[in-house]
């Protein structure tokens, strides 16, 4: 991923290193000083290293390179951030959280896909907040939250993880070709939305599409579909239940939607049946696209890198929805952080988390690419004037809709992979492919009881 600057020129995302981060060394010649300013009253005695385990992901360069360093310095604690691509960390967190002992990390990075399994074996947060003594104790602000993205990081009405990172869909498009193609105002409905991606197809040919997206058969797929089908009124299933919607009147309309974007107007780049989350930054940055629903936090790299063809030349606004503006509807994700429940350092891991939630730090991350769970965030002055697109994501935060959080999620997800690319790659229509996706739920949920 290209790098952004800050606003004083200084690099905001360099490349980080995939595996383990050793951090917080240079401040510990200044731990012991500074800890006399910083103590917390914290019942538990004082580790020298915590640990933490995540992503890969760079949204993470606020923590990585300016938090934990801070972190070090007030408090003497050294902190690891190991980093390892997302299916080996899950693969380590499953087996160290359900082997029944004490957990080698104190911290975990919790997205919403992992809330399902893994909640039983994280501290629940309100229960952590009773005991903490430490300098946020008093004064956290978790009402400052975004609703929605508390209950991202929360599993049957117990709130699990402290939201550090809130991603929604929303429209970003460059205003200026939208008006040298005659259009004034950002489509507020998928009919807008095809004619002006027809219109802005026509005008940037042959290198500039109207509409981008992430439609290769991986990670970033489903998301990437998911404004698309919210907006239409169609959803994925109600576990309870057991009803499937997947493959319903509305779901097929919206995968036959996009499918024609590609297909039938060739309004999207075809070589975005290769593109994911790197890939959708670069050719927004590389001009090869008008418009999109692209995840809020993509707007940093894509509007202020100093490497981006088209910095400072795109605008937002919600998801358009399939009949009216009121029918917008955004996919949700994250990241919160959360304790294990057997973590042998509880009170100061979770002083750790409440230090890089915090409002201080969740301000300073939307300077490297994060986009912060805190509405008194999005919503700052100082940050809208900065970032064009935390307002929106406010507003769009009202009507975002998580995915399926169950244990199997995963699995039926991979599933709906795989009929989303058949639609997109022509080899099925829409019917069929969410025909035969509904059919393996079904399935997979009789398996699974």
């Amino acid at each position: 991923m290209n790098e952004t600057k800050r606003p004083n020129g200084s690099s905001a995302m360099p490349t980080m290193n995939r595996r383990s981060l050793m951090l917080g060394a240079a401040g510990l010649a200044l731990g012991a000083t500074a800890f006399g300013a910083y103590r917390p009253a914290l019942a538990q005695s004082k580790p020298s290293k915590l640990t933490v385990i995540g992503d890969t992901a760079p949204w993470k360069g606020t923590i990585i390179q300016d938090a934990i360093p801070a972190f070090t310095r007030e408090t003497g604690i050294e902190v690891e951030y190991v980093q390892l691509p997302n299916e080996p960390m899950v693969t380590r967190a499953r087996a160290e959280l359900t082997g029944g002992g004490t957990t080698s990390f104190d911290v975990v990075q919790m997205g919403a896909s992992m809330i399902g399994w893994m909640h039983p074996y994280m501290a629940d947060v309100n229960e952590l907040m009773k005991t903490a003594g430490g300098r946020y104790a008093a004064d956290f602000g978790m009402d400052e939250f975004s609703p929605a993205s508390i209950d991202l990081a929360s599993y049957d009405g117990v709130q699990r993880g402290i939201p550090y990172r809130s991603t929604t869909y929303i429209l970003h498009y460059r205003k200026d070709l939208l008006e040298a193609a005659g259009i004034a105002q950002p489509p507020r409905t998928f009919a807008e939305y095809r004619e002006a991606a027809r219109r802005l197809t026509e005008a940037g040919a042959p290198n500039r599409y109207g509409v981008g997206i992430c439609a290769r058969q991986g990670g970033a797929i489903v998301d990437h579909f998911g404004p698309y089908l919210l907006s239409s009124g169609g959803g994925f299933y109600d576990l309870a239940k057991r009803d499937i919607w997947i493959n319903n009147e509305n779901s097929v309309a919206a995968l036959d939607y996009v499918a024609g974007l590609i297909n039938t107007d060739k309004s999207i780049p075809p070589d975005a049946l290769t593109w994911e989350w790197d890939e959708i930054i670069a050719n927004a940055q590389n001009d090869r696209y008008a418009m999109g629903l692209v995840l809020n936090a993509s707007a940093t790299p894509i509007n202020k890198a100093e490497a981006s063809r088209t910095r400072g030349l795109w605008a937002y606004s919600t998801v358009p929805g399939a009949q009216s503006a009121a029918d917008s509807r955004s996919s949700l994700g994250g990241w919160c952080f959360a304790v294990p429940e057997r973590s042998a350092n509880k009170e100061w891991a979770f002083e750790f988390v409440q230090f890089i939630t915090s409002r201080e730090w969740a301000k300073r991350s939307m300077e490297k690419g994060n986009a912060s769970a805190r509405l008194s965030v999005l919503n700052d002055p100082e940050i809208a004037g900065s970032y064009a697109w935390a307002s929106t994501a406010a507003e769009q935060l009202k009507t975002a809709r998580a995915n399926p959080r169950d244990p199997n999620w995963g699995a039926l997800e991979a599933q709906l992979r795989a009929g989303l690319s058949k639609a997109y790659l022509g080899q099925a229509s829409a019917k069929d492919a969410l025909d035969e996706v509904a059919s393996g739920w079904e399935r997979a949920m009789r398996r699974a009881g």
